[in-house]
Formats: C-alpha cells, sequence, structure tokens
C-alpha cells in the first residue's frame, strides 16, 4: 500500500492540533507513515508549554518527528541565497524541513485547525500516477481574485482561463481586490498565468517529494514551497508559478467535500485567533469539548510532562523578555550618551 508523511506547523491551538491530526488519522490512518510537527520558534501569548499536549496525546498513536526552528518566519521576503546556503534559515519556511526529510514519497500538508470527515489522502494518490503530477489540493485563492469574481475561473478551471497580459491586468483593476496593488505589480512584471492569487493552498494538499526536491531550492532553483518572494502576492503563489510554468501538473479537490477549516474560531477565520487573545481561548475551549465528546481525552499532562513543559515555558518567555527589553535598553543608553 502506497503511505504518506504528514506534516504540519504547530503554532499554538494545541486542543485543534490534535483533533486535525486524530480526525485525518480516523478517516486516512491506512496511508499514513508518520507526521512531522514542525514547532515554531514563537508562540501565541507565550504558551511555550501546550505542545505537549500534542506530543502526549499523538506519539502513542502514530510516529512523530518534531522540528524546532532555531528563528521565526514572520512572513517576510526571503533572502534567495541565504535560502539556498543556509539551512537553519531555509527551514524556518513553512513545511520546508519536512518537504526535504520526509521518508515517503508523498508529503500531505494541513493547517492545525481541519476537521477531516473524508478519506482526502485516499482519493489524492491516484492521482499520482501521472508521473509530471507535482501537487493535488484546494487550487486557488478565489475568495481574493478578479478572475473568479467574474466567474471566469476557478479551481477546478485554472488551467482553461490563460488572459494575455492586457486582460489580466484590465480584469484587476476592475475589481477591489485585498492585494489589489500587489497583484498588479506581479502582472506588470509579466508573470501573467497562473494569475498572481493562484496556488496550491497549503492547508490541506499532498506533493510528490521527489519533484520538489528536484525543482526547488536548495538543490533545484525554484522558491520554496511555503515562502514569500519578491515577485510573490502571497505564501505558494510564487513556487506554483514556476512550477506551473515549467509543464507539472496540479490536480484541484474541493476541500469542503473532505473537511471543515477553522471550525472552533467563531470568526471563521484562522489567523484571527492570533491576534485575539480572547478569541483563541474560546476557539481552544471549543475544540477540547469537541475532543473529549469524539475522541474521548483531554490531553492532560502528567505531573513529570506537566514539569517539563512548564520549564519550557518559563525559559522561553524569559527569552521573549530578554529578546524585548534588550535592544530598548540599548535605545535608552545610546540616547543618553547622546546628550
Amino acid at each position: 500500500m502506497k503511505k504518506v508523511d504528514v506534516n504540519v506547523i504547530y503554532y499554538g491551538k494545541p486542543y485543534q492540533t490534535i483533533i486535525s491530526i486524530l480526525s485525518l488519522l480516523k478517516v486516512s490512518g491506512q496511508y499514513i507513515n508518520s507526521v512531522y510537527i514542525t514547532v515554531e520558534d514563537k508562540q501565541p501569548f507565550g504558551h511555550y508549554g501546550d505542545v505537549f499536549k500534542v506530543i502526549k496525546a499523538i506519539e502513542p498513536v502514530v510516529p512523530i518527528h518534531l522540528y524546532y526552528p532555531k528563528s521565526f518566519y514572520n512572513l517576510e521576503i526571503l533572502d534567495y541565497d541565504r535560502v539556498k546556503n543556509d539551512a537553519d534559515y531555509r527551514w524556518t519556511v513553512p513545511y520546508q524541513y519536512a518537504l526535504e526529510h520526509a521518508q515517503m514519497k508523498w508529503l500531505f500538508i494541513m493547517h492545525n485547525d481541519m476537521v477531516f470527515h473524508k478519506d482526502m489522502i485516499g482519493d489524492m494518490l491516484p492521482l499520482f500516477e501521472d508521473e509530471n503530477m507535482a501537487g493535488t489540493g484546494s487550487i486557488g485563492q478565489c475568495w481574493s481574485c478578479p478572475a473568479a469574481k467574474a466567474k471566469l475561473c476557478g479551481g477546478n478551471a485554472f488551467m482553461k482561463y490563460i488572459p494575455s497580459a492586457e486582460e489580466a491586468i484590465a480584469l484587476h483593476e476592475q475589481y477591489d481586490t485585498p492585494r489589489q496593488k500587489r497583484d498588479l505589480e506581479i502582472l506588470h512584471s509579466g508573470r501573467i498565468h497562473p494569475l498572481p492569487e493562484c496556488r496550491l493552498n497549503e492547508y490541506a494538499c499532498l506533493i510528490n517529494v521527489e519533484t520538489y526536491r528536484k525543482t526547488t531550492l536548495p538543490l533545484g532553483n525554484n522558491g520554496c514551497f511555503g515562502g514569500n518572494w519578491e515577485f510573490t502576492a502571497d505564501l505558494g503563489t510564487g513556487w506554483f508559478h514556476q512550477m506551473v510554468n515549467q509543464g507539472h501538473k496540479f490536480t484541484h479537490l474541493s476541500l469542503e467535500e473532505y473537511a471543515k477549516h477553522s471550525s472552533f474560531n467563531p470568526i471563521g477565520q484562522g489567523i484571527m485567533a492570533y491576534s485575539n487573545r480572547d478569541n483563541y481561548v474560546l476557539s481552544e475551549k471549543n475544540a477540547l469539548k469537541y475532543l473529549i465528546e469524539n475522541y474521548g481525552t483531554n490531553a492532560s499532562l502528567d505531573s513529570k510532562t506537566a514539569l517539563v513543559a512548564g520549564i519550557r515555558e518559563r525559559k522561553y518567555r524569559f527569552r521573549d523578555f530578554r529578546r524585548k527589553i534588550i535592544p530598548t535598553a540599548k535605545n535608552i543608553v545610546k540616547s543618553i550618551i547622546r546628550r
């Protein structure tokens, strides 16, 4: 039987992370070899110890590989040469460590706020019988693309709608979209198709690892899947544009057929949980209730693990304090000296 590895980025939301992995295992477990969990160097609201809840809940069920990047990628534009030559820097880019280290031929990438209800991996794997298939999943940020608003394009149609530069620019000028200015800059640079907002969405997709490694940094020339580059509108759009124009294939699957995304967040958008503490707490409270009712666990830690989690939390909170206070102190000293 064909097997895949799985990668999830852990940036807070322990209960939602546990549900994401357990629900995937429930519907697609027969295809899963192991789970790579990238634990971000920065955690929301200083909750550095919560990751042990995930480890405690998942490790007995499926083999896990933990990776702790040495710094936090804040979605800034990446330095191409440094990405190519500096592994620690490159592995701060979301999903990159797992894409370089996965043991299986395919890597299933997902967000940590998913609830799967149908076997997505089982439907994805047969698509890779086509040797040119590089990835599959939900394609396109259609909610922010004027071509979708004009009913000219969509996930299933991105290879059918190939506008001229003039048509694409006129279309983007007509519709007021979230990144209209940036999208027009990309179009004026000559990058027309796929359109600037188009990508293989990272919240649930399967990537051919061998193809990825051959074509993408550090061995290939393409920018990393999870990065922002000088020529991109958002994460993943640059890599997708390069791959499509090199002749690689992608197939769209509707996410809603297989999973719910960010279902515990009352706002409905997962990113918002990180900027509002009350919303973050409420989302996790909702997820814990679901976890108990559907999986019979509250992911509580034994005393020994709780002690280790507490030590980690205090250590990293102190590190964050030093990172914040030292530059401030230096600036104060400099201002005093100037007087």
